[in-house]
């Protein structure tokens, strides 16, 4: 069967969409109970606060900042996100959610949305999966998010993850590229997994 071409983001769509995503996961985050808050998300070591405190955190800090930071992190940029979220997060929820109520970005998103798209859909899959509060994010978020990992030159390991293959979301009309083997799955599964996360909902040639 052929590979059914992907849908083709703009730039302008990407940054849409990311928009779109950062007011689904303030909604998200003002449904939660208290206790939700210090659950533990899927990005290893950090609970929901932090991933929110990570989002928030890429949503207000100026470009200026941003660079001083990383600076004083020697350019280690997990480095300086771990330190980022821990003093978003010291701000409490109410901030948090007063601060996702933007539609600013630094001027590294702007100038490759890709990044933040894909920053705001996965993290907020972080949150919601291990809450078990279900998928339900927009298709179109979705098939976005996924073409900037397969096409998008910031995500050239996670698009590893696939190569020689043809990914195959069974949920959405989404396929990528060529190949003997199939990586089959969800959208959100498929996302999760080129992104290093676990998903079940995946089928995977070598677990055959």
């Amino acid at each position: 069967m052929a590979a059914t071409a992907p849908a083709r983001f703009t730039s302008a769509d990407r940054l849409r969409i990311a928009r779109a995503e950062r007011r689904r996961i303030r909604t998200t985050l003002e449904g939660l109970e208290p206790g939700q808050w210090s659950a533990p998300s899927l990005c290893a070591g950090w609970t929901v606060r932090d991933v929110a405190a990570h989002v928030a955190a890429n949503a207000r800090t100026g470009m200026a900042r941003f660079l001083l930071s990383m600076a004083a992190h020697r350019f280690d940029h997990d480095a300086y996100n771990r330190a980022s979220a821990a003093a978003w997060g010291r701000r409490g929820e109410r901030a948090l959610l007063e601060a996702l109520d933007t539609d600013r970005a630094m001027l590294a998103f702007r100038v490759a949305p890709a990044l933040l798209l894909v920053d705001h859909v996965v993290h907020h899959q972080d949150i919601r999966r291990p809450l078990g509060l279900g998928a339900e994010f927009p298709e179109e978020h979705l098939a976005a998010a996924l073409e900037a990992v397969m096409t998008a030159g910031p995500f050239a390991q996670d698009a590893r993850r696939a190569q020689g293959r043809r990914v195959v979301a069974t949920d959405i009309d989404w396929s990528h590229g060529e190949g003997p083997e199939e990586m089959r799955g969800t959208a959100e599964g498929l996302l999760l997994t080129l992104t290093g996360r676990d998903a079940p909902d995946v089928e995977r040639p070598e677990a055959q």
